[in-house]
Parts: C-alpha cells; sequence; structure tokens
C-alpha cells in the first residue's frame, strides 16, 4: 500500500505540474494574441510548431529507451545514463552545425528570409529541450517527482514572467526595445530554457566519461521504432499550420495561420480536463485491479462523458471565454466547435489505444496513425483551398475520427472489448447536438446554460448505478 500511495502522489504531482504549465502557457495566449499581429503569431504558431517536431526527431525515442534499458538488471543505469546523453549531445552538436550552415535556406523555405536568425534561435531552444529530455527521464525513473515538478514549473514561469516583461513591464517603464515582434517570444523561451539548463546542472555533471556501444545499440534498436510509429501521428496534430500556410494565398497565409492557430488555443479547457481524467479519474477507476476489458470499456465510456461534458461547456461559455484572446480573432469563433469535437476523438483514441498496449500489438499504432496522416494530408491538399482554415479545422476532425474509428474495428478482431456504443454514441450526439445550440447561442446565457445542464445530466443519470457504487 506505500508503495502504490507514493505512485498515486507522483502521479498527482506529475499531473498538477502537467496542468500548471499548461495554463502559465495558455496565460499567455491573451498577451501574444494582443501584442502581436495577426501574421506574426502566425509566425509564432509555425516556429513553435517546427520546435515539437525536432523534438521527437532529435530525442530519437531515447527517453522511453533510457527507461527500458536501465531496468534490466544486466545494465548499469550509470553507464545507460551516461551512454543517451553522450549520444544526444553528438547529434544536437550535429543538428545545431548542420543549422549554422543552412539557416539562409531553412528561413527562406519558412518564408522567414527577412529574419533568419529566428531560425537560429529556435535551434537553440530546441537543443536545450533535446539536452534536458534524459535528465528529466532520470528523474521520473528516480521517483524524484517534486525535483521534476519544481524546475518544469520554474521553467515555464520564467517564460511567462519575460514575455509579460519584454512586452509590458518594459516599455511601460520607458525602454526602446527594437520591435522584434515574434523574436522577442524566443528570446523569453532562451531565458527560460537557460534557467532549466541551470537548475539541471546536478544532473548533467553526473555524465561519466562513458560511451558503452552495446548499450547504445540496444537503446537505438528500442527508441527508432517508437519514432517511426509516433512520427505520423505527430505530423497530424501539427501539419494543418504549413498546410495553411502553404496552400493559402502567401500574403494572407501566416494571418490565416495567426487566427487558426489562436483558436485552437481555447481548446485548452478541453485538454485540461482531459489531463485532470487521466492523472485523477484512472487511478479511481483502475485501482489495484488488473487492466481487464471490461474496465478498459468502463473507463472509455465514463471518459466519453466527461470530455462531452468539457466541450458543450466550453461552448456554452464562450461569451466568456473569447477574451483569452484578442477580438480581431474572434470572427473565426465557430471554428472552436469543430476543433473541440475533434479533441474529443483525439482523446478518445489515446485510451482506445491501450488495447493494442496491453495485446502487444504495438505495430498497429504504425497503421492507425498512417491512415489519419494520409487523411489530414489528402484533406488539407482539397479542403484548405476551397474552404479555406476552415478546411483544415475539418480535415483535422476527419483524421481524429477515421484514426478512432479504425483503433475500435481493429481492437474488436484482435483484443474485443465490449464498449458500451450505445451509450457512447448517447454521448457524442448529445454532445453535437447540444455543443451547436450552445455556440450558436453563445448570448444567450439561458439557452447556453441549459445546453450544458443538460449534458450533464444526461451522462450523470447515465451512470448513476457507477456514481452510487463508488459513494458507498
Amino acid at each position: 500500500m506505500a508503495s502504490i500511495k507514493s505512485l498515486l502522489n507522483d502521479t498527482a504531482l506529475y499531473g498538477l505540474s502537467s496542468i500548471i504549465a499548461r495554463l502559465l502557457n495558455f496565460a499567455l495566449t491573451p498577451l501574444l494574441t494582443v501584442v502581436l499581429t495577426k501574421s506574426e503569431y502566425g509566425v509564432n504558431s509555425l516556429l513553435y510548431v517546427s520546435i515539437a517536431f525536432l523534438m521527437v526527431i532529435l530525442t530519437y525515442g531515447f527517453e522511453t529507451a533510457y527507461f527500458r534499458v536501465s531496468q534490466k538488471k544486466s545494465n548499469d543505469e550509470t553507464r545507460v545514463f551516461s551512454t543517451a546523453m553522450w549520444s544526444l549531445i553528438f547529434s544536437t552538436i550535429i543538428f545545431l552545425t548542420v543549422v549554422s550552415f543552412l539557416y539562409l535556406p531553412i528561413s527562406k523555405l519558412l518564408h522567414l528570409s527577412d529574419r533568419p536568425y529566428l531560425v537560429l534561435w529556435m535551434a537553440w531552444i530546441v537543443a536545450m529541450d533535446v539536452l534536458a529530455a534524459i535528465p528529466f527521464a532520470r528523474l521520473r525513473a528516480q521517483r524524484r517527482a517534486k525535483r521534476f515538478v519544481s524546475i518544469k514549473i520554474s521553467q515555464i514561469a520564467v517564460n511567462f514572467i519575460s514575455c509579460y516583461a519584454i512586452f509590458l513591464i518594459f516599455p511601460n517603464l520607458g525602454f526602446n526595445l527594437p520591435d522584434w515582434q515574434v523574436g522577442w517570444v524566443l528570446i523569453a523561451n532562451l531565458i527560460a530554457s537557460l534557467f532549466m539548463i541551470a537548475l539541471l546542472l546536478p544532473e548533467f555533471f553526473a555524465i561519466k566519461r562513458i560511451f558503452d556501444f552495446r548499450i547504445w545499440k540496444t537503446m537505438i534498436a528500442f527508441g527508432l521504432p517508437l519514432l517511426l510509429a509516433g512520427l505520423p501521428g505527430v505530423a497530424n496534430e501539427m501539419a494543418d499550420r504549413f498546410f495553411i500556410e502553404y496552400l493559402m494565398p502567401l500574403p494572407s497565409s501566416k494571418e490565416a495561420v495567426g487566427t487558426y492557430s489562436a483558436i485552437y488555443k481555447l481548446s485548452i479547457f478541453l485538454i485540461l480536463f482531459n489531463q485532470a481524467f487521466r492523472y485523477a479519474a484512472e487511478p479511481f477507476f483502475f485501482k489495484e485491479s488488473k487492466k481487464t476489458k471490461t474496465q478498459l470499456a468502463s473507463v472509455l465510456r465514463t471518459f466519453t462523458g466527461v470530455l462531452c461534458i468539457a466541450m458543450v461547456s466550453v461552448l456554452a461559455g464562450l461569451d466568456g471565454i473569447k477574451f483569452f484572446i484578442d477580438p480581431k480573432y474572434w470572427d473565426a469563433l465557430p471554428l472552436l466547435f469543430i476543433l473541440l469535437l475533434a479533441n474529443v476523438f483525439l482523446s478518445m483514441n489515446t485510451q482506445i489505444s491501450m488495447w493494442y498496449k496491453l495485446s502487444d500489438k504495438t505495430h498497429m499504432g504504425i497503421y492507425i496513425t498512417f491512415a489519419g496522416f494520409v487523411v489530414t494530408v489528402v484533406g488539407n491538399l482539397i479542403l484548405i483551398p476551397l474552404m479555406g482554415i476552415e478546411g483544415a479545422a475539418w480535415t483535422t476532425l476527419s483524421s481524429y475520427l477515421v484514426m478512432t474509428i479504425i483503433s475500435i474495428l481493429l481492437g474488436q478482431v484482435f483484443f474485443k472489448v465490449p464498449y458500451d456504443f450505445i451509450r457512447i454514441a448517447l454521448y457524442l450526439f448529445s454532445a453535437i447536438f447540444l455543443g451547436w445550440v450552445a455556440s450558436e447561442n453563445m448570448t444567450n446565457y439561458f439557452y447556453a446554460g441549459t445546453a450544458a445542464l443538460a449534458m450533464i445530466l444526461i451522462v450523470v443519470i447515465s451512470e448513476r448505478q457507477l456514481l452510487y457504487r463508488n459513494s458507498n
């Protein structure tokens, strides 16, 4: 029981840090959507999508590989840690060298030829985040959750404070800063990343002059398939910004990216519901029991209900939530209904994917994410020229819906879970209808509030037996 209690405490800490980090990042949205033009906010979004994508490639699955290889009794953890770190240090140096020579053509590719230095700054942010990946993984492996959380939150807080200081405090104090727009956002991130590296110095000093080629080959063999499996999924989540950038007319493409990204930011509320469920409700349902098929079905049904309540609640409160972004983006608020529904299916798919993890059929994940990626590419190529950013939103929804359906169908063949499809469908169709009612009447608080209350009642009444059983 003591070990279980410790695990739950660590889980709560990691969950808290994730939620606080997302909230602090989201709290920058009101500032950045005001101080940056639509075009500059679009540039900011493209740069951070690039950072996230490069992070996946340059860590090449070594975080998970470190956990796997270091836990083998035949391997010394220090040798594994040092080998992993020297590998990432070497590959990161190569990455920085290549970018230093090619940043001019890269900046042209990103339509940033007037500010090529942004590419260099972005590369340094990526490099520091990559080098911090294994030290953070080691803290998790050592169950040092408090240190992990304190560093993560401190980094986000420094970035948050730096942005507000640069854009609001310093100008009001009379400092005449250059008009670098999104460049200052990257500078604030660089300051935060340097602060993070400083806090992680004890972990970096623990690196030994050891490189075990046998361990490295084992980690590569374990990590690269994870990278290949994860890339289509990452592309699914991020490619839409680049499709908007390159498929829409150039003078307005970055503004379109900025508008789309600002609206997408509002879906953070649904993501927070997702985080809260994953870190709180999952331990509640699973507890000490084995992950049986019946439990998986129960979790998905209840999880879908929570997601649908979150979706309708966000749309019901949109008249207030919209003030988190600048009014210049409000004309695109109808997109939020589509993007929230897309995130419902993405979150569902995260839970459904447990079937191929539990049945040791992880290669199925590659097929599922690749199918979603094909829908993303084809859908964006067809719909963005026809519908603009609305086409990107519908493509995102279609991609996640296809992935969810394929995952369910394959699961019913290889690892049949007795999902309650009737109640899941009830929740989804109710959320679609009530969400539409709430979004169409967001200024009419009676209709919007009634829609949210109705969604809550549908789920609560449907789950009354489960709620009663767990209240006793």
